[in-house]
C-alpha cells in the first residue's frame, strides 16, 4: 500500500473518548458496591463476605469469557467486540435497580456485567491499531486505560454520596441509566475503523485466534510478560483489596485508607501518560517496563517498613505511578512482539493472568500477618515485584521505525 493511502483522521479522538466512557461507566459498575460495604450487607441482609463476592465475581467470571471475547473482537472487529460489552454492561447495570433487595438477582445481574467487561477491556490495543497512528498508539492505549482508573475513582466517590441512608435504590437507578447511555452513545457513534489504516502496519496480516494463542505461548518474551502481568496486576489488586487492613494496624482509619487509595489511582493515571508518551516519542518500551517496575518495587519495600504518613502517602502515589503505568507500554510491547498474532488476542491473555493473579494473591495472603499486621504479605510482594522486574531485563527491545 502507498503512503498516499494512510491517514489519521481527527474523529480517532471522538471514538477513543466514547470508548472511555463505557469503560468508565463499565468500572463504577464493578466498585458500586465497595465504598458502602456494610450499608450493602444490611440493605441485602447478607454477611458482608457476599457483598465482596459482587466484586470478585467481575474477576472470576473474566477468566473465561476473556476468550471467547478475544475471537469475536478479532473476528467481527472493534465495534461488535466492544459494542456488545457496552450493550450487555447497559441491559445488566439497568437491571440490577429493577432486583431491588433480592441478593441473588443482584448477584447474577452482577456477573451479567461482569460478562461484558472482557469485550472491553480486550479491544483497548484493536482500538489504537485501528485508529491511530505508530508515534500514538501507546499514548492511546494509556488514556484508554485511564479510563478505568477513573471509573474506579467516581465510583468510590459518588457511590456514598448517591446512598439515600440505607437506600441502595437511588444509586443502582442512576448508575443503571449512565450505563444505558454511554451504550447508546457507543452503538450510534462509533465507527470500527477509519476509510483507510493510519499505518502501514494496519494492513499486514493477522493470522486466526487458535494459530495466535499458539504463537504466543510459544513465544518466550511473550511469556515473561505473562508472568509481568499475572504479578503486577495481581500484586495492585491485592494491595487495593486489602489496603483498609494494612493501614489500620499502623494507626490510621478509613479516611486514610481511601486517601491512600485514591492517590494510587491518581499517582497510576499519571504515571499512563508519562509513560504512555515517551514509548511513542522515544519507540522504546523496555527500558520504560524497567523504571516503572523499579519505582514499584522501591515504592513497595518502603510502604511494608514505614508507619509515617507522609511516607505512606507518597510510595502510596509511586506505587500506583509504577505498577499502572507499566500497563499500557506492556500491552503495546505484547503487539509489537507477537505479531502477526490479532490485538486482542494478546491483549486478552494479559488481561487474563492479571484477574487470576489478582484472585490468587487475594485468597493466600488473605491470613499472611503478625498481630493482625499485613507487612509479611507486603514483604513477600515485594519480593515477587523484585523478581518481576529481574525477569523485565530479560526481555528484547524491539525498535519501531
Amino acid at each position: 500500500m502507498s503512503k498516499e493511502n494512510v491517514e489519521v483522521y481527527g474523529f480517532r479522538w471522538v471514538v477513543l473518548l466514547l470508548f472511555m466512557l463505557v469503560n468508565i461507566s463499565m468500572q463504577i459498575l464493578w466498585i458500586s458496591f465497595a465504598p458502602v460495604r456494610s450499608v450493602a450487607a444490611s440493605f441485602y441482609e447478607v454477611d458482608e463476605l457476599f457483598i465482596d463476592l459482587l466484586a470478585m465475581s467481575f474477576m472470576v467470571v473474566y477468566i473465561p469469557v476473556t476468550f471467547l471475547a478475544a475471537w469475536m473482537i478479532d473476528k467481527f472487529g472493534f465495534k461488535i467486540g466492544a459494542g456488545l460489552g457496552a450493550i450487555i454492561a447497559g441491559i445488566f447495570g439497568l437491571l440490577r435497580f429493577f432486583a431491588f433487595e433480592d441478593y441473588l438477582l443482584v448477584l447474577l445481574f452482577q456477573i451479567g456485567i461482569g460478562l461484558g467487561q472482557p469485550f472491553i477491556l480486550n479491544a483497548v490495543t484493536k482500538l489504537s491499531a485501528n485508529w491511530f497512528p505508530d508515534n500514538e498508539r501507546t499514548t492511546a492505549t494509556g488514556i484508554a486505560l485511564i479510563s478505568q482508573f477513573l471509573g474506579i475513582a467516581l465510583g468510590m466517590f459518588m457511590t456514598p454520596i448517591l446512598v439515600s441512608g440505607d437506600d441502595l435504590l437511588p444509586m443502582l437507578l442512576i448508575y443503571g441509566i449512565i450505563s444505558l447511555i454511554t451504550m447508546i452513545l457507543f452503538i450510534v457513534f462509533v465507527k470500527d475503523k477509519p476509510p483507510t489504516p493510519p499505518s502501514r502496519e494496519f494492513i499486514e496480516e493477522k493470522v486466526l485466534m487458535s494459530e495466535g494463542l499458539r504463537k504466543l505461548f510459544s513465544n518466550k518474551h511473550f511469556i515473561m510478560l505473562f508472568i509481568l502481568f499475572f504479578l503486577g496486576l495481581g500484586i495492585f489488586n491485592t494491595i487495593t483489596t486489602y489496603i483498609e487492613g494494612i493501614v489500620e494496624p499502623r494507626g490510621y482509619d478509613t479516611d486514610f485508607a481511601g486517601m491512600l487509595g485514591a492517590l494510587m489511582l491518581l499517582g497510576g493515571i499519571v504515571g499512563c501518560v508519562i509513560m504512555s508518551t515517551l514509548s511513542d516519542k522515544y519507540k522504546k518500551r523496555k527500558i520504560l517496563l524497567i523504571i516503572s517496575l523499579f519505582i514499584a518495587t522501591v515504592s513497595l519495600f518502603i510502604i511494608t517498613s514505614t508507619h509515617d504518613e507522609t511516607m505512606l502517602l507518597a510510595f502510596g502515589f509511586l506505587l500506583g505511578f509504577g505498577l499502572l503505568s507499566a500497563g499500557p507500554v506492556g500491552l503495546e510491547y505484547a503487539v509489537d512482539i507477537t505479531k502477526p498474532v490479532p490485538e486482542a488476542s494478546s491483549t486478552g491473555m494479559l488481561m487474563m493472568v492479571g484477574q487470576i493473579g489478582g484472585i490468587l494473591f487475594i485468597l493466600s495472603f488473605e491470613d499472611v500477618k503478625i498481630n493482625n499486621d499485613y507487612w509479611p504479605a507486603l514483604l513477600i510482594q515485594s519480593i515477587l515485584l523484585c523478581i518481576a522486574l529481574i525477569i523485565v531485563f530479560f526481555l528484547k527491545e524491539r525498535s519501531r521505525e
